[in-house]
């Protein structure tokens, strides 16, 4: 009996023994296929997958590695951006400085050496003195020219300019900005003309910062266009929530490839034609900058020889300008 009952205990548990066997091995896979999981987090592979199945504890502990897992694999790619960023600003921060450095160098060792010049005795001489201080005049002109620029610049990509919009007539934007600017380009021997949207329509803007928009426009316009050449600024409609101001010019032209960094501070097409001229070389990033502060954009058309068209858009009514950020990621700071 006592046989019996033993083998027959042993048959009943035979069963339970595979089974029990069975189940730890499932288990133990699953658990080992976890801690490889969590084995490749730890050394960085966010983007490894883990598959999750059924809704024991396990598989529990495997959806909340995975959960994890996209979270720091979002952390870490926010922070390459950020990265990225930060590295760009310092390129940006670091080409600025150089920049400012190098516009300011010059002017400053000119009046540094004719003030010497002068105090050496050629005060006293009549043939040179006058010619001395004017030089020494220009460039101080210069200096508070780059000053102003950098300024402004400063405080519109800063947003600390405040604007004082309202809706104006565009037509009358344009005829105040050529007469301001007539007399220079009448010296030149270079001829103004208009060209004015029949309907005269409005504009939502700040009439001085359009004024100032025109006036960098306008100037080079006639700073690169020779004697007997012509101006023209206009205005059409584009639609109904944009109007866009042109001024053409029959100057010089700009190359094709010089195109794509017009805008950018300090860059010139003719670096020494541009210093000989008084240019700063941030009036067209300080175009770029007001015009975009309202809404608008900004865009050039030009081949050499043929002259340029810059022209920019204004809305016709207040702009929503919560995207404005994002289409200024470079920062003047002083």
């Amino acid at each position: 009996i006592r046989h019996r009952m033993l083998a027959s205990t042993a048959l009943a548990f035979l069963p339970a023994i595979v089974l029990a066997a069975f189940f730890a091995r499932r288990v133990s896979g699953r658990l080992a296929a976890i801690i490889d999981y969590a084995g490749q987090l730890a050394t960085g592979n966010f983007r490894a997958r883990f598959e999750s199945k059924g809704r024991d504890e396990l598989a529990v502990l495997g959806a909340k590695l995975k959960e994890t897992a996209d979270k720091l694999q979002a952390m870490f790619e926010q922070l390459e951006s950020e990265q990225a960023e930060l590295e760009k600003l310092e390129r940006i921060r670091k080409d600025f400085v150089i920049n400012v450095s190098h516009e300011l160098r010059t002017p400053l060792a000119s009046i540094q050496g004719y003030t010497e010049t002068l105090l050496d005795g050629a005060l006293e001489e009549p043939a040179h003195n006058v010619r001395f201080l004017n030089i020494i005049r220009h460039n101080a002109e210069r200096l508070g020219r780059l000053v102003a620029d950098l300024m402004t610049l400063s405080r519109v990509e800063l947003k600390t300019l405040s604007f004082q919009c309202g809706s104006y007539f565009a037509n009358g934007l344009v005829v105040e900005s050529v007469e301001s600017l007539y007399p220079i380009a009448q010296k030149r021997r270079i001829a103004i003309a208009t060209g004015l949207a029949p309907d005269n329509p409005e504009v939502f803007c700040d009439s001085e910062a359009v004024h100032q928009i025109l006036g960098n426009l306008l100037d080079n316009a006639i700073k690169y266009t020779p004697e007997g050449g012509a101006i023209t600024v206009g205005v059409r409609r584009l639609d109904s929530e944009f109007v866009e101001i042109w001024v053409r010019d029959t100057g010089i032209g700009i190359p094709k490839e010089d195109l794509a960094r017009l805008f950018e501070r300090f860059y010139r097409v003719d670096k020494a034609r541009s210093r000989e001229l008084g240019g700063t070389g941030l009036g067209l990033s300080i175009v770029k900058h007001l015009v975009r502060s309202q809404g608008g954009e900004v865009r050039v058309e030009s081949e050499p020889g043929s002259g340029s068209t810059f022209s920019f858009t204004l809305p016709t009514s207040e702009p929503d300008l919560a995207g404005a950020d994002s289409r200024q990621p470079e920062l003047t700071v002083l």
